[in-house]
């Protein structure tokens, strides 16, 4: 069974991706990262309420390469908890600050991790739910 230490590792490298991928650091063919992390029946709750399936949210991130100028974009990921473990499964909860030219946004995130030794983390995505919090500040 994966340890707190292997969820918090995916939640920073797949947020490290997202960094570097919106920045247009990455070399296009590392996107098959993204592909590998997230479960095929990956389900995205936006903090506005919306569902995304795996097919929306890989498009979207795909089409969204090298938009933002490298160093104007960062995420910091804070207070990572493991909420519950069963079978194979773990309920993951953390906080997500995203800093652009515009301000710094924050969410708190709850995470479904599926166990997966062939994932990049030994770990799929599964679910996502974001919800707003109401400022930057801790």
């Amino acid at each position: 069974m994966p340890s707190h230490s292997t969820y918090r590792a995916e939640i920073e490298a797949l947020h490290e991706f997202f960094v570097d991928w919106y920045s247009g650091a990455l070399d296009r063919d590392a996107f098959t990262r993204l592909e590998r992390t997230l479960a095929p029946d990956f389900e995205l709750v936006t903090p506005d309420g919306n569902r995304r399936d795996r097919a929306a949210v890989v498009s979207g991130i795909r089409e969204d390469y090298g938009r933002d100028d490298e160093g104007t974009f960062s995420i910091d990921i804070r207070n990572v908890e493991v909420v519950e473990q069963m079978d194979g499964f773990a309920v993951v909860r953390y906080e997500e600050f995203q800093e652009t030219t515009d301000g710094t946004t924050g969410r708190i995130s709850t995470a479904l991790f599926r166990d997966d030794p062939s994932a990049p983390g030994g770990v799929v995505w599964v679910d996502l739910h974001d919800t707003w919090l109401d400022d930057g500040s801790e």
